[in-house]
């Protein structure tokens, strides 16, 4: 696990992102946010919801749909977003703070 990693959820076909610290790796649950199909979101804010390509296809952070997730649950790493942790930081403080 590592922030800015994208998992698959063992339990169904889904992506996310990791956003939590690294300094918390003894936690047993890590906090993420899914990663939708670009062509299955109605809405987005551009702040809020960055893109990103993984695998060749185009999909949108849900940061308004953040979880924590215990670890049993996600799978190996598929792709690392931490050249673009600027962008998914400001995405996390857009939601809390509104800025």
């Amino acid at each position: 696990m590592g922030r800015f990693r994208v998992h698959r959820l063992k339990s169904e076909d889904q992506l996310v992102v990791d956003l939590q610290s690294d300094f918390l790796h003894d936690l047993p649950t890590r906090v993420v946010a899914p990663l939708q199909p670009v062509e299955a979101v109605s809405w987005v804010i551009a702040r809020l919801t960055p893109r990103f390509e993984v695998g060749g296809k185009t999909y949108v952070m849900a940061t308004h749909r953040l979880a924590a997730l215990p670890l049993s649950e996600i799978g190996p790493s598929i792709a690392d977003l931490s050249a673009r942790a600027d962008e998914i930081t400001a995405a996390t403080d857009f939601l809390f703070q509104g800025f």
